[in-house]
């Protein structure tokens, strides 16, 4: 073996090993566009109904945990997601399925 030709070999393997394939690329790149349209879209919100929403969605609580934690009562927080999920229907097309 040539000097040096035994760490070109690990590395090229290393490479190998730990390159994604094309498919979770184009997932991850798919996941930052959902990520940045859905920031956009929660701009168009009130705080209320888009603390309510960061709260119940993105901590995965039930309405009930999210009022609990947002010391709101229970029909003030279903409110505000449901107006705030309204609002995101409306005014992004990437959204619809919410």
């Amino acid at each position: 073996m040539i000097p040096g030709r035994w760490l070109q070999d690990d590395r090229q393997i290393r490479t190998r090993a730990t390159a994604a394939p094309p498919s979770a690329i184009c997932s991850m790149f798919a996941a930052k566009e959902q990520s940045r349209v859905l920031g956009q879209a929660l701009q168009v919100l009130t705080p209320d109904e888009r603390q309510a929403i960061e709260t119940a969605f993105f901590s995965e609580l039930t309405y009930s945990e999210a009022a609990t934690r947002l010391n709101q009562p229970l029909g003030t927080v279903k409110t505000r997601i449901r107006s705030g999920l309204g609002k995101l229907r409306q005014g992004s097309p990437d959204l619809k399925g919410l």
